[in-house]
C-alpha cells in the first residue's frame, strides 16, 4: 500500500473516495488523511476529492507509472458518485469472467446520434409503451444509409464517422453510471478485431446501468428515457459501426446487451422491477434483442461468492423486468 496507489484512485470517472470505499479497493484508508494533510485531497463531506495540487501530483505519478489516466474533477453530486463507485468496486469483485478482459468502467463518455429527445420517442397508454424511434426520419434515414445486414467491406472508422457527419445526424453525449464489458476468450478471439469497433463492444457482453435514487417515484415514463436513449446507442452500433456482429459475434456465438436500474435497498429493486415489469416487452421494445434488470447495492454487498461468469452472477443477484412479461 502506498500514497501514490490511492492518489491514483482519482482517475477521471471516479472523482470521490471515501475510507469505506477505499477498503474496499484493497488500499489503506488511513492514507487518505495524509494526502490531505500534503495538500493533494481535500475533505468533501463524508468523502475526498483532489485538490489542484493533488491533480498535478496525479499526473506525475501517473506518467511515472506508465498509466494513461486523467485526474478528476471535482465530483457534481458526491452521493450518486458514492453509488456509482460502490456498484463499480461490487461488479468488480462479484464474478470472474472468461480468459479475456472484464471492464467495468463510471460514466463511460459515449454518443448517441441522430439528435432526438428521448420523450419524442415513445408515449404511455396505461402499463404499455408505444414505440415512435423508427418512424422519426433522422433514424430511418440512417437505416437507410446504414442497413444492419450489409456486408462490412474496407470502410475505415474514420470513413465511417465522415459519412455520419456528412449525413447530418448530429451527435450527443451519452453517459450510463456503469458498464460493464465481458468480453469473450480472448485467446479465441483476438484476430477478429474490426477497426470500426468504436466503443470496444465486440465479441463481448455488456451490462448498462443507471442508479435510481428516488424508486418510489420512479416510473414507466422515466424507465421509458433511459431506453430511448439506450435503444439509440445500440441502433448505431447494430447499423454503423458492427453490422451483423453486434448481437451475433465473429464466431456465430450470440452476445448479450442488458439494461439495469440499481437501487439501494433490495425491497426498492423488487418493487421497482414489478412497476416497470408491468409494460412487459412493451418497455424493451426497440432496444431488442435485450433484456431489462433491477439489481440493489444491498444485495451486492451481501453476495460472498466469486461467480464464474458474468451470467450466473446476474442470475445469483437480478431481478427480471422484461423476461416474462406480455
Amino acid at each position: 500500500m502506498s500514497e501514490e496507489r490511492v492518489l491514483l484512485l482519482f482517475e477521471e470517472s471516479r472523482p470521490f473516495w471515501t475510507e469505506r470505499l477505499v477498503e474496499m479497493a484493497g488500499e489503506d484508508p488511513l492514507l487518505l488523511e495524509k494526502l490531505a494533510e500534503r495538500g493533494l485531497l481535500q475533505r468533501t463531506g463524508e468523502g475526498f476529492c483532489l485538490t489542484d495540487e493533488g491533480r498535478r501530483m496525479f499526473r506525475k505519478w501517473a506518467a511515472e507509472s506508465w498509466l494513461e489516466a486523467l485526474p478528476a474533477g471535482d465530483p457534481e453530486d458526491s452521493m450518486l458518485e458514492v453509488m456509482k463507485l460502490e456498484t463499480a468496486l461490487l461488479f468488480e469483485r462479484g464474478f470472474k469472467g472468461f480468459h479475456g478482459t472484464k471492464q467495468v468502467i463510471v460514466s463511460p463518455e459515449l454518443e448517441l446520434f441522430p439528435d432526438i429527445l428521448p420523450i419524442d420517442l415513445f408515449s404511455i397508454s396505461g402499463d404499455s409503451v408505444q414505440w415512435f424511434l423508427r418512424d422519426d426520419p433522422g433514424v430511418s434515414g440512417l437505416m437507410k444509409a446504414f442497413p444492419r445486414d450489409r456486408e462490412q467491406g474496407p470502410e475505415s472508422l474514420k470513413e465511417l464517422e465522415k459519412r455520419v457527419s456528412e449525413g447530418g445526424m448530429v451527435r450527443t453525449p451519452w453517459s450510463p453510471h456503469l458498464l460493464c464489458i465481458n468480453q469473450c476468450d480472448y485467446a479465441y478471439y483476438w484476430r477478429s478485431r474490426r477497426d470500426t469497433d468504436r466503443w470496444g463492444l465486440l465479441n463481448a457482453d455488456r451490462l448498462f446501468l443507471n442508479m435510481v435514487r428516488d424508486p418510489e417515484n420512479f416510473t414507466v415514463a422515466d424507465a421509458a428515457r433511459d431506453i430511448a436513449s439506450f435503444s439509440l446507442f445500440l441502433l448505431d452500433n447494430r447499423h454503423v459501426y458492427l453490422p451483423g456482429c453486434f448481437d451475433i459475434d465473429t464466431q456465430q456465438q450470440s452476445t448479450f446487451t442488458w439494461w439495469f436500474w440499481a437501487t439501494e435497498t433490495q425491497t426498492e429493486a423488487e418493487t421497482l422491477a414489478a412497476r416497470l415489469g408491468a409494460a412487459g416487452r412493451s418497455l424493451i421494445t426497440p432496444a431488442e434483442p435485450a433484456d431489462a434488470w433491477t439489481i440493489s447495492i444491498e444485495a451486492l454487498r451481501g453476495y460472498n461468492n466469486k461467480a464464474e461468469s458474468f451470467y450466473e452472477f446476474v442470475d445469483d443477484l437480478a431481478i427480471p423486468v422484461t423476461r416474462g412479461g406480455a
